[in-house]
């Protein structure tokens, strides 16, 4: 079984060391570490080249994103299977051991994930939420469940698909795990429940556009969300999806002390007023946003009067 990692990276000098040494102390070693820099404007290139092999390094000649990083790192490869690595993130020592162990015993396998930490912008440390493959569907038609960092890939299902889809900016990872799901069934996905990557947040991280974000979400769902579905089954589908993603996207909006949030909640209503498996608190956010609305309002009409 020979891994190769793929670390994308852009302006990542102060991370791309602690990744990259995460990768040449592996209890199994992968056979090479590909640094893509995608157009860094900082020393994030010298850094990488800094090691010695397996280490390489390509350079794209400007930034082109994610996507097409991840897949011109796959392309310079010579591994039978790719191992994601953001540049900002990194591996235990343990992690491609588990991973070898997981497609050794369940011939099956040809994307294995592990459990993951997440260290957020303040520092705080806190367990990423894992679900088992059995756990995937329904919930992976909502919202992506797999961290990218922590993917183990087969080479040969990755070019079948055509890799990452480089007219997204956002969300990529979640549409090739859809499209995994969509052509070889959940099958395919095995797992080694384990934190064994660390997910490092970061200031002005692709996640932090909440409408962005918002707009990827709506046309992954008309590309990819609805594999297996037809006739009646396919609209219902397509609106509780819908409706999650404006819930989603409302919450997130109430955080960043947007005024947009409330359109957004009720939109998630008018598409899907009833229960919901990805959403079951929702009466009750709705409930909480409405009297905090309430509560402003008042505030400010007293204000006024004084």
């Amino acid at each position: 079984m020979k891994i190769s990692v793929v670390i994308p990276a852009y302006n990542a000098e102060q991370y791309i060391r602690t990744a990259i040494e995460s990768c040449l102390s592996q209890t199994y070693a992968p056979i090479e570490i590909i640094v893509v820099d995608d157009g860094s404007t900082d020393g994030t290139a010298a850094e990488a080249e800094s090691f010695p092999s397996p280490v390489r390094v390509v350079r794209l000649p400007q930034n082109m994103g994610l996507s097409t990083a991840r897949n011109r790192g796959v392309q310079a490869s010579t591994g039978d299977w790719i191992a994601f690595l953001d540049a900002d993130d990194w591996f235990f020592p343990d992690k491609l051991e588990h991973q070898r162990r997981c497609a050794m015993e369940n011939e099956k396998a040809s994307l294995i994930y592990t459990g993951f930490r997440i260290i957020a912008v303040d520092g705080s440390e806190t367990a990423g939420r894992f679900f088992s493959p059995c756990e995937l569907l329904p919930m992976l038609r909502y919202r992506n469940r797999l961290n990218v960092s922590s993917v183990l890939m087969r080479r040969d299902i990755f070019d079948a698909l055509g890799g990452f889809d480089p007219k997204l900016r956002a969300a990529e990872d979640w549409d090739l795990w859809l499209r995994v799901a969509a052509r070889y069934s959940v099958e395919v996905f095995a797992a080694a429940p384990e934190p064994l990557v660390v997910y490092r947040r970061v200031p002005g991280s692709l996640g932090s556009s909440a409408m962005r974000f918002f707009h990827v979400r709506k046309s992954i769902m008309k590309s990819s969300c609805l594999f297996g579905t037809s006739g009646v089954s396919r609209v219902l589908w397509r609106r509780r999806i819908l409706a999650f993603n404006y819930f989603d996207t409302s919450e997130t909006l109430r955080d960043d002390g947007s005024l947009y949030y409330l359109p957004f909640m009720f939109m998630s209503f008018v598409l899907w007023p009833f229960p919901c498996i990805a959403m079951p608190n929702r009466w009750k956010v709705a409930i909480v946003m409405a009297l905090q609305t309430c509560r402003g309002v008042l505030f400010r009409n007293t204000a006024r009067k004084n």
